[in-house]
């Protein structure tokens, strides 16, 4: 079965063990116009198991990316 993938499907771009560093990339593609969401974030900064993950929307990965590699 393939995998259909739509303009407005998320996906995770990267994962962390720490909400502040999580928080930071959020911020940085914020500021260049990408929406993200994280997922399994813990409110007290505890590391949740598999991690906090950064979604975004598939159409943003190349660059988001881009941005995250400079």
């Amino acid at each position: 079965m393939a995998t259909h993938m739509t303009h407005d499907t998320t996906i995770v771009l990267c994962t962390f063990n720490d909400t502040l560093e999580a928080t930071f990339v959020q911020e940085k593609l914020k500021a260049n116009g990408i929406d993200s969401f994280l997922e399994n974030e813990n409110p007290i900064g505890l590391n949740p198991l598999g991690g906090i993950e950064l979604k975004i929307f598939a159409k943003d990965k190349e660059r988001a990316e881009i941005i995250l590699a400079v």
